[in-house]
């Protein structure tokens, strides 16, 4: 078995036999297709058991209890014969040659992990494409290298996203190194990515943007609620202790609170975007700043920033600091 897809599904009745059929329909041979259903209560179980009738390649699980979509995943890896691993969304698409594309090119250059190009697509139309990442061309990095890339530390006109969606993995790697996904959390991709970036030898970023990542509405990035807070907040919790726990906290210290300083301006988007009255927003507000302290140690934070951006925070609405 060359690859096995792994696809997540949880109330994605509208989306999930798009998703399904961008699969089936890849060039590259010997794929096998996991479902596994988080609790759906709509109709997606049975499209998936449709699905799954009909294609031999296709296994369907449905759990009893909610473990998240990291925790399905994790289920579903202990499933996977393929020689790689790829995670997908049910409500995401692929071209059809992205399989195809990802595994010829990990296997060529020995990687523990390849990525491509992604684009956001929409229920409406947009005037130009919204590439998350892309790659004109081939790049070849150690894991180390394509964490600092990803952490925003080497600023090199590239990208490479904190995300499970837009790769495939080596099975055994993930295996061999215990790599596994924070379960009952959203954000879960953000520890798991963390630990395996740093555990890999080699990472390839592929040309070509064959990902469709589809932002629909009511999805975990479209709503908000407190668990999006906390669950930042864990993720993050879940980053620090790997850090320190491995010993390597004070090497990537910059890393860990550029990461965290990008997702908590995040959440914080989030609630200006998706929160409407006044009163709510400054509640959410000030329990981001109570659960921020949890992560944040004030003088490392201050040595990390530079004395312009403590400017800013002290003074956000002045530029020029020119004393007439």
């Amino acid at each position: 078995m060359k690859l096995s897809v792994i696809i997540t599904t949880h109330n994605t009745e509208k989306y999930v036999a798009k998703c399904l059929d961008s699969i089936i329909s890849q060039t590259l041979p010997d794929i096998e297709i996991l479902i596994i259903d988080d609790v759906s209560v709509d109709s997606t179980p049975a499209i998936a058991q449709e699905y799954s009738k009909k294609y031999d390649n296709i296994h369907f699980y449905q759990l009893k209890s909610s473990c998240g979509p990291g925790g399905a995943r994790n289920k579903a890896l202990q499933n996977a014969h393929g020689k790689y691993v790829a995670f997908i969304d049910s409500d995401d698409w692929l071209d059809l040659n992205y399989l195809e594309t990802m595994y010829n090119r990990a296997e060529a250059l020995c990687a523990d992990i390849a990525t491509c190009g992604l684009v956001r697509e929409y229920d409406y139309s947009v005037s130009v494409p919204i590439y998350k990442c892309f790659y004109k061309q081939e790049y070849v990095f150690s894991g180390e290298m394509a964490f600092r890339i990803m952490t925003n530390e080497y600023k090199y006109e590239i990208k490479y996203l904190p995300s499970a969606l837009n790769k495939i993995y080596r099975r055994d790697f993930l295996i061999n190194n215990s790599l596994f996904f924070p379960e009952n959390i959203f954000f879960e991709d953000q520890p798991f990515s963390y630990t395996c970036t740093l555990a890999a030898k080699k990472v390839a970023c592929i040309p070509g943007v064959l990902y469709h990542h589809f932002k629909r509405s009511g999805s975990i990035v479209q709503s908000f609620s407190y668990r999006n807070i906390d669950d930042m907040m864990t993720a993050y919790s879940i980053i620090k202790s790997f850090l320190t726990e491995n010993h390597i906290y004070e090497k990537f210290r910059y890393n860990y609170y550029a990461s965290l300083e990008h997702f908590y301006n995040l959440i914080i988007r989030q609630i200006f975007e998706f929160v409407l009255d006044e009163n709510a927003k400054k509640k959410y507000l000030k329990y981001t700043f109570e659960k921020i302290k949890t992560l944040i140690d004030v003088d490392e934070y201050i040595e990390y920033l530079s004395a312009e951006e403590l400017r800013r925070h002290i003074q956000p609405n002045i530029h020029d600091t020119t004393i007439y």
